[in-house]
């Protein structure tokens, strides 16, 4: 299967489009930075473009079958518009033209379920701190919910706990709309999504992923996350 990824070049972009391809998919990678060589060395078709620009973005959807979305921004107190604007561009480039395949990512913090699991701190004062560090971005994911499941195609959107890098080896679960858990590895959000790509079993469904053996400090990861790349924005 021909696949093309958005956001091919950022951390989880790259875990993604390497697991593609030793799935035995062909992948077309879509980046605002097609010259930095994070994706070489591998059989990968490497576009640049705007992924909020149709005219770009037919470039890259031209032949494929399924489309994925691992688009990412750091947190901002300035509004952020990445997602839903991309969210415009995408279904509507393929509503008219095609492929019907379409899985994004969004976040587990917009499922309004919450773990009993968790403990004390996590429920009253990581969330605080990141739905207050990340109010613009996470409203932003909500209006791109909106608009891809208003779609007329067979969408999946998968929503992830907080994102983290783990090396090997982790294992991960995934449910409808929510999961009870810690964190996703990056690593597994990617084999998720590997797996979604041909499955049909969450078509037109919300599906939470958690990775299940192993976590890291929530704060390092805050750091690291949202923190960080904003500094280095700045």
């Amino acid at each position: 299967m021909l696949v093309t990824v958005l956001g091919a070049n950022g951390p989880t972009g790259r875990l993604l489009s390497k697991q593609l391809v030793y799935a035995g998919h062909q992948v077309r990678a879509f980046t605002r930075h097609p010259d930095d060589g994070g994706l070489s060395g591998l059989d990968i078709t490497v576009i640049g473009g705007d992924a909020t620009r149709e005219a770009d973005l037919r470039r890259a959807f031209k032949g494929a079958e399924a489309v994925v979305s691992v688009l990412g921004t750091p947190y901002s107190k300035e509004p952020i518009s990445l997602y839903s604007e991309s969210g415009k561009a995408v279904t509507a480039l393929m509503t008219a033209e095609g492929p019907r395949r379409l899985v994004v990512t969004s976040s587990a913090v917009l499922s309004t379920w919450r773990d009993p699991a968790m403990s004390w701190v996590e429920r009253n004062v990581m969330r605080r701190i990141l739905g207050s560090m990340g109010r613009t971005l996470y409203d932003d994911m909500r209006r791109m919910e909106e608009i891809v499941t208003a779609a007329d195609l067979d969408w999946t959107i998968m929503r992830p706990l907080g994102l983290a890098d783990m090396d090997a080896s982790t294992r991960w679960a995934i449910a409808e709309d929510h999961i009870a858990g810690r964190q996703t590895a990056r690593r597994d959000l990617a084999a998720a999504i590997v797996d979604q790509v041909t499955r049909t079993d969450y078509v037109r469904r919300t599906a939470a992923v958690a990775t299940t053996n192993r976590s890291v400090s929530i704060p390092v990861t805050i750091w690291r996350e949202g923190i960080r790349p904003k500094l280095k924005r700045s």
